[in-house]
C-alpha cells in the first residue's frame, strides 16, 4: 500500500468531511479510496473496455404494447449477456424488472440502453460495474484461487 498526501482548499475539505460523516466512513482514506475506485470504474466503462456486470431496472405497465413478451424475447435473444431476471408486480397494472447482465462493456451497454429505450418502459436505470477479465471455467475439486 502506498501513502499519498494531498492538499485541499478548506471548503472542499469541509465538504469531504461532511460526506465522510453522512456516508459512515471511519476515515478519510476509506472514503478517498472509494471515490478513486468509482472514478476509475467510470473511466473504464466510458472507454467501453473490459468486462462488466450491469443491473438494468425498469418499470412498465404490463397491459400496454405487449411489452412483457417483447422483454422476455429480448432476454432470450441475448442469453450470452443476460444471467438473471427478477420480475416484481408493483400493482395490478405496473411491474418492475431488474435484469443482471454480464459480458463485454460495449455489448452490455448496448443491450442495457436498448432495453430502457423500449416503447412502454416508463422509467429505467442502468448500473454498471467493471469486473476485470472474464474467467469462466471449471476446476477440479480442491483447486482454489481467488478473483
Amino acid at each position: 500500500m502506498q501513502r499519498l498526501t494531498i492538499s485541499l482548499d478548506d471548503d472542499i475539505a469541509t465538504a469531504f468531511d461532511a460526506l465522510i460523516e453522512r456516508q459512515g466512513y471511519k476515515n478519510r482514506s476509506e472514503a478517498f479510496r472509494d471515490l478513486l475506485r468509482e472514478r476509475l470504474a467510470r473511466e473504464t466503462i466510458g472507454q467501453g473496455e473490459g468486462q462488466c456486470v450491469a443491473v438494468v431496472s425498469y418499470a412498465y405497465d404490463h397491459h400496454k404494447r405487449q411489452i412483457s413478451s417483447r422483454m422476455v424475447e429480448r432476454q432470450h435473444d441475448h442469453t450470452s449477456l443476460v444471467i438473471s431476471t427478477m420480475h416484481v408486480h408493483v400493482s395490478h397494472d405496473n411491474c418492475v424488472e431488474s435484469v443482471v447482465m454480464k459480458g463485454p462493456v460495449g455489448q452490455v451497454l448496448d443491450l442495457a440502453r436498448e432495453t430502457v429505450a423500449q416503447t412502454g418502459v416508463e422509467h429505467g436505470q442502468i448500473n454498471v460495474i467493471p469486473c476485470g477479465e472474464q474467467h469462466d471455467h471449471d476446476h477440479d475439486p480442491g483447486h482454489e484461487h481467488h478473483h
